[in-house]
């Protein structure tokens, strides 16, 4: 679980966040503050059980920048504001991302992923899902309910065993998705299949849950070698 708290005087915002936090798997919410001043004191009692921080650049007190700058080193930091122009001073403080206000579910995931890679890969283990958005709706999909993926241009179609979401992105940020996983594998520049589902396959195509795939020449030494061929 990475607990966090969340320091922002902005009551719309911090209603939003506690949705946010208490609604994604993998989140814990600890406290809520106001301050940056009430925050530090919390921080300096709790540290070691504080795995992230949602912070509000202008807070009374003491700005969120200033928060930063009395500690050596805090926890990971989301800084947020409702001005762009803080983008750059939020990486200039090594925050591990930044959050552009008004506030939205499809930020705050953006803005978790390189949170979740530092906590997966410090504790040894990675991802088994993804998040797809789907006609403006953000949905858990776990990667062993994905049979494969299907790419149109700059859209991807993601076959589940009960449905497919059609996603604006492309074939390769699927793979960078995936590449801690082993159980995908493309096998056409259209088509990224789950092994676990790959039933048969000769030279030209492969059955994947009863679905004929194409499989491209300069893929299919690679599919040969990565399974075990008797």
């Amino acid at each position: 679980m990475i607990n966090c708290i969340i320091v922002d005087d902005d009551a719309v915002s911090v209603t939003l966040l506690q949705h946010f936090v208490t609604s994604t798997e993998g989140l814990g919410l600890l406290q809520v503050f106001s301050s940056a001043i009430e925050a530090g004191n919390y921080i300096r009692k709790n540290e070691a059980n504080i795995h992230l921080i949602f912070l509000e650049i202008e807070v009374p007190g003491i700005s969120g920048i200033e928060l930063m700058e009395s500690f050596k080193q805090l926890p990971p930091t989301i800084l947020i504001s409702s001005k762009d122009n803080y983008a750059i001073k939020a990486f200039e403080y090594k925050a591990i991302n930044f959050l552009l206000k008004p506030l939205d579910y499809g930020k705050f995931l953006k803005a978790l992923e390189r949170v979740f890679q530092l906590y997966a890969s410090e504790k040894g283990t990675q991802l088994d899902y993804l998040f797809l958005k789907d006609g403006g709706v953000l949905s858990k999909v776990n990667h062993k309910d994905i049979l494969f993926f299907e790419s149109h241009g700059d859209y991807v179609k993601v076959h589940v065993k009960d449905k497919t979401y059609t996603v604006n992105t492309t074939m390769k940020n699927v793979e960078d998705k995936l590449k801690s996983t082993s159980q995908f594998m493309r096998i056409h520049r259209s088509y990224t299949i789950n092994l676990n589902y790959l039933e048969n396959f000769d030279s030209e195509s492969a059955i994947v849950s009863n679905k004929p795939i194409p499989i491209g020449n300069k893929y299919r030494s690679s599919l040969q070698t990565r399974l075990n061929i008797l």
